[in-house]
């Protein structure tokens, strides 16, 4: 397995609200990204209690298996954000680990995860917004004056939200890749395929870097990734 990762406040904010963290597992491998929440305040504070709770609790030695694990992990993350202070805040959570030939991937929001095999997208995680719930239920609850990307899940609301969680087989050549919604949003989802899946990790990150700080992009969000070939 290698990777490559990026982080970066982008050309308009005056402050990268996004988090991004790693630890080695015995032979296994997580890696988290946090994106605080854009239009609340202290992002920045929500988004590294959500990766600091995540990568502490993976530090320690379990007996529960990889999903269990998982989930209880972003369970205790959720409350630390839930906890700290000052308020208000939030952040969106996505988290990969990997365990041999699976994946366990849980997230909180609009931060992605997504799997590539033979130059294909093969399976993207589905955003916590009000245009999902439209889309995918077949009912808006009242939201159809609200913006459609307006998050409905993340961690630091006043009452506990349910994360989502999915495990796939991963197999040699395959790619991964974890975002915030400053990649996602910005960079067309073809141009992200055929970064990913035509180059090194290192080479694509710094080929979507490149495009997103271009004068047509322009940057308009922090931006945070890795990038993992199997």
């Amino acid at each position: 397995m290698i990777s490559a990762k990026t982080t970066h406040m982008g050309l308009v904010r005056t402050e990268n609200q996004d988090s991004l963290g790693y630890i080695k597992v015995g032979a296994n491998d997580l890696f988290v990204i946090c994106d605080g929440v854009g239009g609340l305040p202290n992002g920045a504070l929500a988004s590294k209690t959500a990766v600091d709770s995540i990568i502490s609790d993976f530090s320690i030695i379990s007996s529960a298996g990889p999903e269990t694990h998982l989930l209880s992990a972003m369970k205790k993350a959720q409350k630390a954000v839930m906890k700290a202070n000052p308020k208000p805040l939030g952040t969106t959570v996505v988290a990969l680990y990997l365990d041999g030939g699976t994946a366990y991937a849980a997230w909180c929001g609009d931060s992605r995860i997504y799997h590539f095999r033979n130059n294909l997208l093969h399976w993207m995680s589905r955003d916590h917004n009000i245009l999902h719930d439209i889309l995918n239920k077949g009912k808006s609850r009242g939201s159809m004056f609200m913006n459609p990307q307006a998050l409905n899940r993340f961690f630091g609301r006043e009452f506990e939200v349910k994360s989502d969680y999915y495990s796939f087989s991963v197999e040699a050549g395959d790619h991964l890749l974890l975002c915030s919604d400053g990649l996602s949003n910005f960079l067309m989802e073809q141009d992200i395929i055929h970064a990913i899946t035509n180059n090194s990790p290192q080479d694509a990150s710094d080929l979507m870097e490149r495009k997103l700080l271009t004068e047509e992009i322009g940057a308009p969000d922090n931006f945070t990734w890795y990038i993992i070939q199997i």
